[in-house]
């Protein structure tokens, strides 16, 4: 009886101090939004999976406040896709959240549609690399990571907190066993 125990112990702290695979959203309380970081994808499959695994959309920034927040919050070091694109019409940009354009920050000379013939540069992107934050065009087909805005929190509990909730009921089991015995 002790090894199974000893067993389900072992087992129990394994998975309670397993990695998750993304990181924890964060609620800005300025807008009551929750935000998260995606892994890299292209453009199109990062707002599909924003929409159909968090029911939100790429980020959407409608102010310098926010995309202040957004900056410190994440500590952007790289390029990550927002919701802004001129995919529809070329030269007429929205957010695909739908909601309207309160704010931009393009790079000098941007957006640009590209330098090369064809490059259809459709979808926006914060460039950490100007060193400023600012937004620049791409092909949607480039894998970037991004940013996702959504407003319910869809946390699931850590893996840690159910491996402390096991062990909290083997104790229990424990000690019913010893008072019975």
């Amino acid at each position: 009886m002790k090894k199974v125990i000893l067993k389900l112990i072992i087992l129990v702290g394994i998975l309670g101090f397993s990695v998750p695979a993304n990181a924890v959203p964060v609620q800005w309380a300025t807008n009551g939004h929750w935000y998260e970081i995606q892994t890299s994808m292209t453009w199109n499959n990062a707002e599909a999976n924003a929409q159909s695994s968090y029911g939100g959309h790429l980020v959407t920034i409608n102010d310098a406040a926010e995309q202040s927040w957004l900056t410190a919050q994440f500590g952007i070091q790289e390029k990550f896709w927002i919701g802004f694109n001129d995919a529809a019409i070329e030269g007429t940009w929205v957010w695909s959240s739908g909601e309207a354009i309160t704010y931009t920050n393009w790079h000098t000379g941007e957006p640009n549609n590209g330098i090369v013939p064809g490059a259809n540069e459709d979808y926006a992107l914060i460039n950490a690399f100007s060193g400023l934050n600012d937004w620049n065009d791409a092909p949607g087909n480039l894998k970037f990571m991004s940013i996702v805005e959504f407003t319910v929190s869809n946390n699931v509990p850590e893996p840690a907190a159910l491996g402390l909730l096991g062990l909290g009921l083997i104790g229990l089991g424990l000690v019913r066993r010893r008072k019975s015995v």
